[in-house]
């Protein structure tokens, strides 16, 4: 299963014309080419862009078809007239989180782990992902939905995807000393280079509302 991610920021100015040629133009030629789109990410906290558009293809062939057409190549150009910071991802899910299937899941939050993984822990650290990390995030209210690899994009890193219930839910969460402790051998053992992000996630039609209400401020 593969995740295709674009991001970027909105022109100060240009709210109201490119959330009309997003909603008429973008998804739509997107879609028509085919990529699936499943919704978007709007970042709360960390850095980067603050919006993402999602496509999940269950294949890279997919993903590669689409990325060829003449279409795709267009819109994108025309998204330049109304974005800035624009960037892509091509993520893999990896096997270590078992999962059944992918979804924005509505109304949930999402905190976004990034890490390199040092090299030759590869065991140690499905080990400790699973027996550790994961249960103790879940019992304390993160539930670690999958693990992404980013195959194509900026920097070749991991990406532990979590969801919680609120915003509120994710704070209370890293500021326990359990998580900390935890953290803290995550890196001094596995990873390096961490950072973190809060998103509120929406899908296809909340997605539309939720860019119109953002850029009504821009």
């Amino acid at each position: 299963m593969f995740l295709f991610v674009q991001s970027w920021e909105v022109i100060k100015g240009k709210g109201a014309e490119y959330t009309n040629f997003v909603l008429t133009r973008h998804l739509p030629v997107m879609q028509g080419v085919g990529l699936n789109m499943i919704g978007g990410f709007h970042v709360i906290v960390g850095s980067g862009p603050r919006i993402s558009a999602v496509a999940l293809n269950e294949d890279f062939a997919s993903i590669q078809k689409a990325l060829e057409t003449p279409d795709f190549a267009e819109v994108t150009e025309e998204l330049q007239s109304y974005v800035y910071g624009y960037s892509n991802a091509l993520l893999r899910a990896t096997k270590r989180i078992p999962f059944s299937d992918y979804g924005m899941e509505i109304g949930t939050w999402r905190f976004n782990q990034y890490f390199k993984l040092l090299r030759g822990v590869e065991d140690e650290y499905a080990a400790f992902l699973a027996d550790e990390y994961v249960p103790l995030l879940e019992r304390l209210g993160i539930r670690i939905k999958i693990e992404w690899e980013i195959i194509l994009g900026s920097g070749l890193r991991l990406l532990l995807e979590g969801v919680a219930k609120s915003i509120t839910n994710i704070a209370q969460v890293v500021e326990t000393d359990e998580f900390r402790v935890l953290r803290r051998t995550l890196l001094s053992k596995f990873a390096s280079q961490y950072s973190s992000r809060i998103l509120a996630p929406t899908g296809r039609v909340e997605m539309a509302f939720m860019l119109g209400e953002i850029t009504k401020s821009l």
